[in-house]
């Protein structure tokens, strides 16, 4: 059996595929290794995935904070310990965003969930990129930055009079509270994001509106028009905030004389496909 996952910081959607040519769906926790330790990782695979582990025969992991060679060891470090007769692959999310949306096609892939991040894809691999600076430093336009933007807004009593009365009601959010969550308890990334439900809820009110469309120019930005050739090549997005924002970021990236070719909520179904052409 094969095992795909596809792990942002938030959750993590897995794919087994089995013998039989039938797949089976799962969803855990996110399990970013920046915000994840081997014991988190392991009680979230053994608890959470109730699947024949002893059983997979090969594990292709997709994650978030997985980019760079330390981290790719790091994860296939806490895999081995849940998977130890699997042949164990981890990737960075970007590499399976662009493998999913672009194939072998050459493009610019885009991801905007939680974080966000950008880069030139040839095909095969990812050649050029801006790098991840983190929801501290980076994560423009995705669901960090924008629940940060509207919790600075609320809090500076810069929300229209119905939106802050909307917004109180729905979360009765105390300056400690937020101080609390995002400061001293664990995966404040994935708190903070957790306000674009409300952002989704009201993107069509005119100040929500130019609130999303500022944090989405700041990403076209650093992470779009700095690749010379983003008007020529086919431009994909993949990740919540593009998908259940995506007429915003139309508009936006048409403002930057762009046109997305595709945005797609999660890259699992092309992961799925790239997989069973190759993997078996």
């Amino acid at each position: 059996m094969i095992l795909i996952a596809d792990s942002g910081s938030t959750k993590t959607h897995w794919k087994l595929l089995k013998k039989d040519n039938t797949l089976e769906t799962h969803y855990t926790k996110g399990l970013n290794p920046f915000f994840t330790d081997k014991n988190v990782f392991s009680e979230v695979i053994n608890h959470g995935l109730p699947i024949p582990k002893d059983q997979v025969e090969a594990l292709h992991f997709y994650g978030s904070g997985c980019g760079t060679e330390g981290m790719i060891a790091v994860v296939k470090e806490y895999l081995h310990d849940s998977f130890p007769t699997a042949a164990i692959s981890v990737y960075g999310d970007l590499f399976g965003a662009a493998r999913a949306m672009l194939g072998n096609q050459k493009g610019i892939a885009c991801i905007l969930g939680t974080g966000s991040v950008s880069c030139v894809y040839d095909g095969q691999k990812i050649i050029r990129g801006i790098p991840s600076l983190g929801y501290i430093l980076g994560d423009e336009g995705g669901g960090v930055t924008l629940g940060r933007e509207l919790l600075k807004a609320f809090f500076y009593n810069e929300l229209p009079e119905h939106l802050h009365a909307t917004f109180t009601e729905t979360y009765h959010l105390t300056r400690e509270m937020m101080l609390e969550n995002v400061y001293h308890r664990p995966a404040p990334n994935a708190y903070l994001a957790t306000f674009t439900k409300f952002i989704r809820t009201y993107q069509q009110d005119p100040f929500i509106h130019n609130l999303v469309c500022r944090c989405f120019d700041i990403f076209f930005k650093n992470h779009v028009q700095v690749y010379p050739e983003h008007k020529e090549l086919p431009l994909v997005f993949t990740g919540s905030v593009s998908s259940n924002m995506k007429d915003i970021l139309v508009e936006v990236a048409a403002a930057y004389g762009t046109t997305i070719s595709t945005i797609m909520k999660e890259p699992m179904e092309g992961l799925v496909a790239f997989h069973l052409q190759n993997d078996r």
